[in-house]
């Protein structure tokens, strides 16, 4: 009995432990989004840049540069993925986690959402900063875009995609145009908590320190 009773004290620790572990890794957990759903029904961000294509699981890196870059700060992809915290040790995968550290190093101020078509078009709207945004397919493959505009009456987004070898939206934002409908099934991403989440990367603080 006692040595029941020890192995089972042991077995709660390691649970206990684990879960603990897994809040860490996971948060800072996405918050509801409150912004105001006025929004325009067309709106681009100046976004002038260039598209360099990933390699292997490193979106969230090709992501961060991208938006480094359209800040005037020179930044590839490689080297971010080098330096983000958080990467699956197995595939590479970046987490939430590691997006907004490694943002947050340097100097911007992002926060991850959940929410809905309008409110995210309203972030985007009100921020006037790119939102990077987890679409995917369950265990199978998760991936991050980057919103960059939208226009209501073509029902497109337009987005840059570090997984696209060609520019198709010639002179519209980004490189990929997304059907609203195709965007919501691939944002609805089958995560139970990380789905329709966000990243609002916030503004440059080192600019406004």
């Amino acid at each position: 009995m006692k040595i029941y009773t020890y192995r089972s004290k042991i077995a709660i620790l390691i649970i206990i432990c684990c879960l603990v572990g897994m809040v860490y890794v996971l948060s800072p957990f996405p918050s509801k989004d409150s912004i105001s759903l006025v929004y325009n029904q067309e709106f681009y961000l100046p976004v002038y840049n260039d598209f360099e294509l990933q390699e292997g699981n490193s979106c969230a890196a090709y992501s961060a540069a991208f938006i480094l870059r359209n800040l005037g700060i020179n930044a590839t992809g490689a080297d971010v993925y080098a330096e983000i915290p958080f990467k699956d040790p197995f595939i590479g995968y970046v987490s939430t986690k590691g997006l907004i550290l490694y943002l947050q190093t340097q100097g911007l101020a992002p926060m991850i959402y959940k929410g809905d078509l309008t409110t995210l078009k309203a972030r985007l709207t009100q921020d006037a900063s790119p939102i990077i945004v987890l679409i995917g397919e369950g265990v199978s493959w998760q991936h991050y875009v980057t919103l960059l505009g939208f226009d209501d009456d073509k029902n497109e987004l337009y987005f840059f995609d570090s997984n696209e070898e060609n520019d198709k939206n010639a002179e519209l934002p980004g490189n990929r145009t997304m059907e609203q409908d195709d965007f919501l099934n691939l944002w609805n991403n089958g995560l139970p908590v990380f789905n329709r989440v966000y990243i609002a990367t916030g503004k440059n603080l080192l600019e406004t320190a």
